[in-house]
């Protein structure tokens, strides 16, 4: 917990100097989407080093499955709904 609030605190930081924020500003998407390919990495190996979820996964599958689209859909859905309700004027 400690290492996040670090984290944000040095990011707010960094990005109050105008000239760091520029040049780091054009990097912020390669640099989260890097993050995020390395912590869907470590996920995926982790999980695929458990044995008892590798034994499991069968009679999970579909369960899995089923919550997994569902967390996407509704995670699309309110995206959708809150870029539909920042582009209407007031």
């Amino acid at each position: 917990m400690t290492l996040l609030l670090v984290a944000l605190v040095l990011g707010f930081s960094l990005a109050r100097f105008e000239r760091s924020a520029k040049t780091i500003g054009k990097q912020v998407g390669a640099i989260g989407q890097g993050a995020l390919l390395v912590l869907l990495f470590s996920m995926g190996l982790s999980l695929g080093a458990n044995p008892e979820l590798t034994l499991a996964l069968p009679s999970l599958g579909l369960k899995a499955a089923i919550l997994s689209l569902g967390a996407i859909l509704c995670s699309v859905c309110l995206v959708w709904l809150v870029t539909k309700a920042r582009r209407t004027p007031r």
